[in-house]
Order: C-alpha cells, then structure tokens, then sequence
C-alpha cells in the first residue's frame, strides 16, 4: 500500500509541475532597447544582391526584376537578425520581444558597388593608347577636361601620364560618381575608413603596453 501511494504522489508531481513552468512568461516590456541600436556582435545582415552575368556586376536599382538592389547611394537594405535569446524592440513595435535568431527584426544600410556603363578596362585601355587626345576624360564624361586635353594634346602628355595613374589606382571614376564595371573577382580598390560601427580588435601587445594582461 504504501508504495503503491508513492507512486501515484510520483505520477502527481510529474503531471503538475509542466502546467506550472508552462504558466511562467518572461516580461520584457521594461526594456527599451531597439534591435537597430544593437552591438555588432549581436545580430547579422544578409545581402542577396543579384549579379548580372553580362556584367560580373551587382545589379542597380535600374535594373527590372532586381530586388534588393544597390541605390545611388552605394547602400543597399539588408535584413538584419538578432542572434538567439536577444531580446529587442522590432522596427515597427513598441514592445520587445525574444528572438530565434531566424526571423528578422529590421532593415539596415549596407555598402555595395553601385555601377551604371564605365568599364574599368576600357578607360585604362583609352587612358594608355588615346589618352593625348583626351577619349578617356570623354569615356568617364568629362568633357571639359577631354577638350583641354586634346587641344593641347593632353597637357603635353604630362596630364595623359597623370590620368593613367588616376585612372589605375581607381581615384578618378565616371562623372556621374558611380563605380566602374569590374569583374566580381577583378581588381577592385576598397577605400577603409572608420566609422560608429567599426570595431576595434587589439592584440596582446595592446595589452601588455597597458597592463592588462
């Protein structure tokens, strides 16, 4: 009898105990931090931009059937997802939630190469051969500078020499400030700079100059 009463006490507490736990919710309507305001390390960003086989290019916001796209701006929108067990406030909502680390919470701007009709090899090419007469200042659209260049057969080669260096090291682009068309894998110059969201990783010497290791 007497064992017979533990078991059942037994079957009792396993029934009882995950209607408790399941009763128990986590309250995050205290909390007021935006997804968008997150750190770096605690959510990611996925671009599927388009590559146009013509071009070896990410495609435009010209282009049709193209979505995302890369803007004027050399930004495009990419869905950002907090990793799992954030907790954040969604775009659009007013209460904060807890994520999965599958589902998006927000939009952010993110960098890509915005091209219209300039191929990087063609100006190089025309710099090098024509360059005296000013076609690649024609080429890229500047044509005040092309006029000059070819009526004083470009600045008597001295401006052709500098266009080949500034057309080589990619500091002079089209006129109309977009990036030349290169191939995906072609040799493409990325300016660094810093900004709000670069994030600094200092090594051991770092460290021991400052005692604190």
């Amino acid at each position: 009898k007497q064992w017979y009463q533990r078991r059942v006490r037994g079957l009792v507490l396993v029934a009882v105990l995950p209607e408790v736990g399941g009763d128990q919710k986590e309250d995050h309507s205290k909390i007021q931090l935006y997804c968008r305001d997150l750190p770096q390390e605690q959510f990611h960003c996925k671009v599927d931009l388009v590559i146009l086989k013509s071009t070896e290019a990410y495609s435009t916001c010209e282009d049709k059937n193209s979505d995302p796209c890369c803007r004027s701006n050399r930004t495009v929108l990419a869905s950002c997802v907090p990793l799992r067990d954030v907790v954040c406030i969604p775009e659009g909502e007013a209460v904060a939630e807890k994520w999965d680390g599958i589902t998006e919470a927000f939009k952010r701007e993110e960098p890509c190469r915005y091209v219209t009709g300039c191929d990087y090899r063609t100006a190089l090419v025309l710099s090098v051969f024509l360059g005296m007469f000013g076609i690649d200042r024609f080429y890229l659209g500047y044509y005040a500078i092309g006029l000059l260049k070819f009526c004083t057969f470009g600045f008597f080669l001295l401006g052709q020499l500098v266009d080949i260096i500034l057309i080589a090291t990619q500091t002079v682009g089209p006129a109309d400030g977009s990036d030349y068309y290169i191939g995906y894998y072609g040799p493409i110059l990325n300016r660094v700079h810093m900004e709000n969201h670069t994030y600094f990783q200092y090594g051991s010497y770092y460290y021991k100059q400052h005692g604190e290791l």
